[in-house]
């Protein structure tokens, strides 16, 4: 597994929100996860900033599949749409795809799904920057 993509899946906040692992490949990310008491409002429905946040990290995930070593990138922009209320115990699929690969900023799309039922979607614009290492 790429080493900057594992960083990103133990981070501690990505812990704590239950993700255990993102596939990463040709500009494509996922993320699969059960939704917990971690991730719920105090109404028990899947808390929308936890859904931002993890359309962020998809989107990144899939992303690092396509960047070189001395480039990393940063959210410039995140539109989330949110159609159909998730609860405790149901399983959610994050699911990124690169649309436009950029030398300055790239555009990705994520579907957020469950049961093969739309529940959100996102474009997600990162800007590419170089990575200067000491």
């Amino acid at each position: 597994m790429n080493e900057r993509l594992q960083k990103v899946i133990d981070h501690p906040l990505h812990r704590f929100l239950g993700v255990t692992g993102i596939q990463s490949d040709a500009g494509r990310g996922e993320i699969v996860l059960t939704i917990t008491e971690n991730l719920v409002n105090p109404a028990g429905i899947f808390h929308g900033g936890v859904i931002y946040l993890l359309c962020d990290v998809c989107a990144y995930g899939g992303l690092l599949s396509l960047m070189e070593v001395d480039v990393d990138a940063v959210t410039h922009d995140l539109q989330v749409s949110v159609m159909r209320a998730l609860k405790l115990g149901d399983v959610v699929e994050f699911t990124s795809e690169v649309v436009k690969f950029g030398t300055r900023i790239c555009f990705i799309d994520v579907r957020v799904t469950s049961g093969g039922r739309l529940v959100a979607s996102a474009r997600v614009t990162k800007s590419m920057l170089p990575v200067h290492r000491p």
